[in-house]
């Protein structure tokens, strides 16, 4: 019988039930056999998650000790004897904190099996700043071999760029187009009725939540020069209202370009798959992204797309293939694609075909799930030959 792959997955803090990292968590859950992987899931200090949201029911270990520093040593030592109890072989660990307690729980925890304990580490972004608690938490993990996983090549030099990581420590693997989240989408749909708009609308689409990074200000600017040739266009954006002071700005931007009526905005939800079928076109206007799961997910539902070509983006898209790439912050190149899709039903039908294709040749979960098991098994490999 072959032998079980133990893997323990940590966070540090969960708590954004839409948040990428802990989709991704999730679908890794589900899609990770059984017969072939045990699964161990740990937050260190704070769910704000509903944990039943998880297939792997976390232990939180900052309700159980409480999550102030003076009792880190006690959420670390439960963390070395979870090892210890549960014989585990790998620790993939999604943010550079967890990096640095699982290094150092591994290592406390080999001396007491008598076997190493491989340590995952995870890049999903381009644009943070190495600030002084980061450069310290790259301090205390240097010496030790992590294999590191990014969702895009521009993760990697972005980790390279800012932390020194050397790129033969990388494996990309992509963000997977995930088929059950997309028939269960379509499965409960979301009418333009529901959302106040009219069937002969041209409803172009934003998936993102309302942060400043997420660049909405330039989709608005572009906006009224789309609008100055198109009235029926409306704007139908998604996304969590995290930052509500840039939501108010953004609402005053549309009063003053006389916009209102054109804008719906609408919060974050679960499964956006139940709102693109309202799409006639999708855009991005980002100022940075790694890997971009609203691109993937336009793509996939068969979208003509215009997005920022910033991070990974052009790791989906090919500029003028299946979908158009802008520079950021730039309402004027932005305006100028959105425009010229409206305007080519032909070209429209033609880019959304090919980024169809893309999303599920390229990014279905099968081959994405494919790319995670080889690297969990060759970690195992090596960990075994040590």
């Amino acid at each position: 019988m072959t032998q079980k792959l133990r893997i323990l997955f940590m966070m540090d803090h969960a708590f954004m039930p839409r948040g990428g990292t802990e989709q991704h968590l999730v679908w890794l859950f589900n899609n990770l056999t059984p017969e072939r992987f045990k699964q161990f899931f740990v937050v260190f200090s704070q769910l704000d998650c509903p944990p039943e949201m998880f297939p792997i029911p976390p232990v939180v270990f900052g309700q159980v000790y409480g999550n102030r520093k003076r009792t880190f040593l006690k959420r670390f030592r439960a963390l070395v004897r979870l090892i210890c109890d549960n014989d585990i072989d790998i620790v993939h660990a999604f943010t550079p904190l967890d990096e640095v307690h699982a290094c150092y729980a591994a290592l406390l925890a080999r001396r007491k099996l008598g076997k190493t304990i491989r340590v995952v580490g995870q890049r999903r972004n381009i644009g943070y700043a190495m600030g002084t608690r980061h450069f310290i938490m790259r301090c205390l993990i240097r010496r030790f071999k992590i294999t590191y996983v990014a969702n895009s090549h521009a993760a990697v030099e972005a980790a390279l760029e800012k932390e020194g990581i050397p790129c033969e420590r990388f494996t990309v693997i992509h963000n997977p187009f995930s088929r059950a989240r997309w028939e269960d989408g379509l499965a409960a749909p979301i009418s333009r009725a529901e959302l106040g708009l009219d069937t002969g609308n041209f409803v172009i689409g934003s998936v993102a939540t309302f942060r400043r990074i997420k660049g909405y200000e330039t989709l608005v600017r572009a906006a009224r020069l789309v609008v100055n040739e198109h009235l029926n266009v409306r704007f139908l954006c998604i996304g969590g209202m995290d930052d509500a002071e840039y939501c108010r700005e953004l609402k005053a931007l549309t009063v003053e370009l006389g916009l209102e009526s054109h804008f719906v905005w609408h919060g974050g939800i679960d499964n956006p798959y139940r709102l693109l079928a309202t799409f006639n076109m999708a855009v991005l206007s980002s100022y940075s992204e790694s890997f971009s799961n609203s691109v993937l997910e336009y793509a996939a539902a068969g979208l003509p797309i215009v997005a920022s070509d910033v991070g990974g983006m052009s790791e989906i898209i090919t500029d003028g293939k299946n979908g158009f790439l802008v520079p950021p912050k730039q309402p004027e190149s932005l305006a100028e694609k959105i425009l010229t899709l409206i305007d080519n039903p032909t070209l429209r039908h033609t880019l959304a075909e090919c980024a169809a294709d893309t999303a599920r040749q390229n990014f279905d979960e099968t081959v994405i799930l494919r790319q995670y098991v080889e690297l969990y098994e060759n970690l195992f490999a090596s960990k075994m030959r040590d």
